[in-house]
């Protein structure tokens, strides 16, 4: 099955999140089958990495670039159509070209290559350039003006993908995202599927069972606890 893979990235408080369900679910009304990748990050987070306190920055980004491939590989054999909450390529906005260069390099992978299975990207403005008060409440570990620095930093990122759309986030957050909606949905009705790339053309599955490995290796170093060690097993299970 070819698939094609769409990556939703802008700053913080873009929308990205809130609208991952919302595409996927009125996909799934034209196209068969549609899944998503949901953002790794967020679920490290929520089991207990805190980078630069119980892991360091490098070995978290690492550690979340593997489980970001193996979720993408594992759901590009089951999907027509799969959206994620970021990708590979936005470790970027958060460490330095020299670091993440040195992560490609560890995990043997190729930034054209990983770029080429990205079939288009859905840009969500951060709200902290229109609304930095509204940002700052709700961000109150980021600075609107960081909010403003990682926003451009992913159109940069993504710029060769970004699918191009009309819209600001004056008109409302609904709006907006119904507006991205239908430029997605022209862009599929004029897709060829059997052009598109897909990891797996690639990396086979002893490249998966060396990410595995590297995913245990990072968190024995760290000496990341036996629970979150078995949590972190089944993101990518």
């Amino acid at each position: 099955m070819k698939t094609c893979k769409i990556v939703l990235t802008g700053g913080p408080c873009g929308g990205k999140t809130e609208s991952l369900q919302f595409i996927t679910h009125e996909l799934r009304n034209k196209f068969s089958p549609v899944n998503f990748v949901d953002e790794t990050a967020n679920s490290l987070l929520t089991l207990g990495y805190m980078p630069s306190n119980n892991i360091s920055v490098f070995d978290f980004q690492n550690l979340l670039f593997k489980i970001q491939f193996l979720k993408e590989y594992k759901q590009e054999s089951k999907s027509k159509i799969v959206i994620c909450d970021r990708g590979l390529l936005d470790g970027k906005v958060y460490i330095d070209e020299t670091s993440f260069q040195k992560i490609l390099a560890l995990n043997y992978v190729k930034e054209t290559e990983i770029s080429s299975t990205y079939d288009t990207a859905l840009y969500f403005r951060s709200i902290a350039h229109e609304y930095p008060n509204i940002f700052a409440a709700k961000r109150i570990y980021e600075s609107p003006e960081i909010g403003v620095i990682r926003d451009e930093r992913c159109l940069d990122i993504w710029k060769n993908k970004i699918l191009p759309i009309d819209y600001d986030n004056n008109s409302g957050f609904e709006n907006k995202k119904k507006i991205i909606f239908l430029a997605l949905i022209q862009y599929l009705e004029t897709l060829d599927f059997n052009e598109l790339i897909s990891l797996s053309d690639y990396y086979d599955s002893s490249y998966i069972n060396f990410l595995l490995d590297g995913i245990n290796l990072i968190m024995e170093n760290n000496n990341i606890p036996d629970e979150i060690k078995s949590k972190t097993r089944r993101l990518v299970k």
